[in-house]
This record gives C-alpha cells, structure tokens and sequence, in this order.
C-alpha cells in the first residue's frame, strides 16, 4: 500500500474505534431500542399484502381490483424477467472469462513471471464449525498463486470457541509455511454494545490483524498494496480468485479501486441436500446475478475490497448481525462516497445450512431465512438512522428503492401475493356487494392469472437451466462433482424445478413471520445464532 495511505491509517482508526467498539456501541445499540425503521418496511409489505382482502369491499374501489392485481403481479413478473436478462449477460461473461483462462493458462504461466507488488489479506471467522469445513477452504486459498508469498490469513475465533487452542494449534501445524502469514486472534466475550456473531468477531480479527502485520518489521506493509477478502469459514475458492480480482483490481483508477467491492457468483453445494436447501442455493445464486451484484444493493458471504475501503468504513459493525448484507451501505456512509459492486467473472462455492435429519434441516434452513430476514430489517434501520450522511438525496432514494424492492417484495410479499391474491379476491367477491368490473371480467381474471403462472413457472425453469447447467463450477467443468451432471442430476434439477414455487412460498412466509418478530421483539432477536455447519460435507 502507498504510504500516504499507510500515514492516515492510524487515524482513520482512532476515528472508528471510538465509534464503533466499547461504551460507544452500546449507546448506538441502545438508540431507538423498541421505535426502529423496520417497522415502516413491515407496514408497508403487510398493507401491500392485505390489497385483495380489502379493495372488493370497498365501493367504487372495488370496481378496478381485477385491474390493480393483475398489473402488481406483471410488475413482478417484469422483476424476474429483468433479473434474467441480467443473470444471462452474467453467465455468458463468465463462461467467457473461464474459457479464456483454460485456453491460456499455459502461456500465462510462461510469461508471468514477474512477482506481483499485491498482497492480500483474507479473514474469516470460526466459532463451532468443525475444522474439516475450515480446511477446505485454507486449502482452496493456498492453491492460489503466490500463496506462500502473497496471502495473510486471519482467523477470528471467539474466546468460547470449543478447543480453541487446539484449533489454533492445527491451524499453524497445517498451514503456516502454505501463506506469507497466518494470525489466529480471540475476540473478547461481553464486550459492551457488541452482540454475538460474525460481524463482532471480524471487526475485532480485522483491527487486530492489521494491527499485527503493521508491526512486524519484517512483513514491511507500507511497501505493498493490499487486498483484502472477507469469506466464511466454509467458501470454496476457484483456484484463480486472486490473479482474477488482481486485475479487475489492476484496471481502474485509484480513486475507483478505494469505492469498489468485488463479488464473484457463488453457489451453494453439498454432497447431498433436500430439495428446499438446494433450490434455496440454486435461487441464492440467482439473484446474485441478477439483481445483487447488477441493482449494486449488497455483497453477499465472501467478497473484496482495498484495506483503504475496509478501514476509512470502520470494518464491520459490533452491534449488527449481518456484515455482508449491512458492507455496502456501511461503506458508504462511512466514506460519504458512493461505493460500487463489481462483478468479478469466476465462480466460487459456498456450504448450505446443514442438519443431522430431515427436521433438522428444515429448522437450520428456517433459521437461515431468518437470520438473513432480520438482519436485512437491521440494515433498513441503519440505513435510514444515517441516511443524512449518504453522499446525495438521489443514492438515497434509490438505494432504498432497490433494496426495499428485492428483500421486502421479491423475497417476501411478490410470491404470497401472486398465488393467493387471486384465490382470495375471488372468495371475498363472494361476500362483497356487487359492481361492476372495469377492463378486466372475473372470467378473463382468472385466466390471467393462470397466465401468469405458467409465465412464472417459465422463468424458473430459465432459473434452473443457467444455475445448474450453465456456469462452470470450480472442480470440474460446469457441475462441479457431477452432482446436476447425468440422467440422476437432471431428473433431480426437473424435479426441484417444480417444488421451487412451493419453496418460494415457503421461504416468503418465513420472512413475514421474521419481520413481525423483529417488529414485536425489537433488539432483543438481533442476534447471530450460527449456522450448524457440523453435518456440512462441501461438493468441490
């Protein structure tokens, strides 16, 4: 890193300590404890929800209900379709990019031989996960290139991790001499403002890491740019993340370098999952494409961005759940600089929620829903708390737009909606006084929405087709372990295709009942409960 940028570290630091840690975070935390945004983001999803119980029963109103649903469920239909065309443009770049790396790979190697001045830095956090999940992805970042040379690996445990000493222990054993640096660091229990979870336990490796490599003579950090990765425990990186995010890196301006985040698509594998966790992945990787990365609304599990970025947006907040979902808009206001999601053209693997039998797969994915669900309702809260730091009223609104878009009606309110509104019109108008129906019968009512279902089940079977059987798959080509390859993966992928509105409608639920549990509940469930990852076998 330049050393102008090194200079103002320290007190880029000493700024964000006093905001973000200590006595300080508790009193952010406790700042409007019970009267919290998230409510105003509920209201309007539940008032949205209730349109087909109470438009027949009002007179005059009830005249263009047919209409009014009919054009909500196009607009959803339009979101998809939209998500679509962006999720093609974005298989298509990256099957692009993989086969120009396989059909080079020799020549770049011959020709690159020059050591490159970039280093990186890639912290992730362990709690009760078993080391076997922890070593599959050490192990995916030491076939980087350079590794031994060029990556630092933090590990942020907490101090009530399980055999902690143990854990560190293997962890030098194994891996020491595979990466320039390896730091183990314990994040302090009960600390004041600071809940359990992730986002504490990295904002504590962070500082501390840094803190490290700084102070060893002998790493000279001010003689290096550095790159640094946020991942969970259980990522799976393609052998060429680094040397693929050194040149999205290598290719814009400084300026730009420190107001970007790169996020690669990632999909979801295990040796085996049931259906809802694997269309839940298959839908996850999606929307990566097609609507988080391209609408620029949050990373999501690993990403990149400068140690300039990660420092002047005071890592990672203590007081929230979420890191990578809250990264973003945190960055942002932070920076008071508009901060940009770039897609970097490779694919990477994440491990799914995980359970020792079949009920206790549902509980793990239902609590995934809902940690996601809460902790996108958190971030609505911070968000408007500090929206008067945003750089302009217009990334305001709009950001609030799209985010309010995906997670409050993609995610939740557009599946409920579409299936049971026209259910529910249809028995209300059995009770409602009479009138008449402007441009749109009963009759044609009906068979527009069956329209729509059909349309829908199209789009998801596009869905399936681009996520199984479209994107190369680190490990193999375009599937991985051959688990969506064959007769057995693509009778499965069909399958699935057809329990996805069911999931859909399953997963929307969770999420209502998420939001009112925050709205009743408050701080109280803002917590990181973690994701039993004991039973989680990656596919690699």
């Amino acid at each position: 890193m330049p050393s102008s940028l090194s200079s103002s570290s320290s007190s880029v630091e000493s700024l964000h300590v006093q905001i973000d840690s200590g006595v300080n975070a508790a009193k952010l935390e406790a700042a409007n404890r019970y009267v919290r945004w998230n409510l105003l983001f509920l209201s309007i999803i539940f008032t949205f929800l209730l349109f087909p119980i109470w438009m027949p029963l009002v007179p005059y109103v009830n005249q263009v209900t047919n209409l009014v649903i009919v054009i909500i469920i196009a607009l959803f239909q339009l979101i998809w379709l939209i998500a679509t065309v962006c999720a093609i443009r974005r298989t298509l770049a990256i099957n692009t990019a993989h086969k120009l790396r396989t059909s080079k790979a020799q020549d770049v190697e011959a020709s690159d031989t020059t050591p490159s001045p970039t280093r990186h830095i890639v912290a992730m956090t362990l709690y009760k996960e078993p080391m076997t999940v922890l070593s599959t992805t050490l192990d995916s970042l030491a076939a980087q290139r350079d590794a031994p040379s060029r990556i630092s690996v933090i590990i942020g445990m907490e101090s009530r991790t399980p055999d902690k000493e143990a854990k560190r222990a293997e962890v030098y054993a194994k891996y020491d001499a595979k990466f320039l640096r390896v730091i183990v660091t314990f994040h302090p229990a009960g600390i004041a403002g600071e809940i359990p979870g992730k986002c504490s336990n990295m904002n504590y490796a962070c500082r501390e890491g840094l803190r490290i490599l700084r102070s060893d003579p002998k790493y000279s950090y001010d003689k290096h740019e550095h790159i640094f990765t946020n991942c969970d425990c259980d990522a799976v990186f393609d052998p060429h993340y680094t040397t693929e995010l050194e040149s999205a890196y290598s290719q814009l301006s400084p300026a730009d370098r420190h107001a970007s985040i790169w996020q690669s698509t990632i999909i979801y594998q295990r040796d085996s999952m049931p259906f809802f966790v694997d269309i839940t992945g298959v839908l996850r990787t999606f929307f990566f494409m097609g609507v988080l990365i391209p609408w620029n609304i949050n990373p999501m599990s690993h990403y990149s961005l400068s140690v300039t970025l990660l420092e002047e947006g005071a890592f990672t907040h203590p007081a929230y759940q979420m890191e990578d979902i809250i990264a973003l808009i945190r960055y942002t206001i932070m920076t008071r600089r508009e901060v940009r999601i770039r897609p970097l053209n490779i694919v990477s693997i994440n491990g799914p929620t995980s359970g020792s039998y079949w009920a206790d797969e549902i509980r793990e994915w239902a609590l995934q829903v809902r940690r996601w669900t809460i902790g996108a309702g958190e971030v609505f809260h911070y968000f408007v708390v500090k929206t008067y730091r945003m750089p302009s009223v217009g990334l305001s609104v709009s950001w609030t737009v799209r985010f309010f878009i995906y997670y409050g009606l993609v995610l939740c309110a557009s599946a409920i909606f579409s299936v049971f509104s026209p259910v529910v019109v249809q028995l209300v108008n059995m009770v409602a006084v009479e009138h008449e129906r402007l441009f749109v019968s009963d009759s044609l009512f009906s068979a527009v929405c069956l329209v729509f279902l059909g349309t829908q089940y199209a789009v998801l079977l596009g869905v399936t087709v681009l996520v199984r059987w479209c994107l190369p798959v680190p490990g193999g080509e375009s599937g991985g372990d051959g688990y969506n390859k064959g007769l057995r993966g693509v009778t499965r992928g069909l399958m699935h295709w057809v329990l996805m509105l069911p999931t859909i409608l399953a997963y929307s639920f969770v999420e209502l009942y998420s939001f009112f549990e925050l709205a009743f509940r408050g701080k109280e469930v803002c917590k990181h409960n973690a994701a039993n990852k004991s039973n989680l076998v990656l596919s690699s």
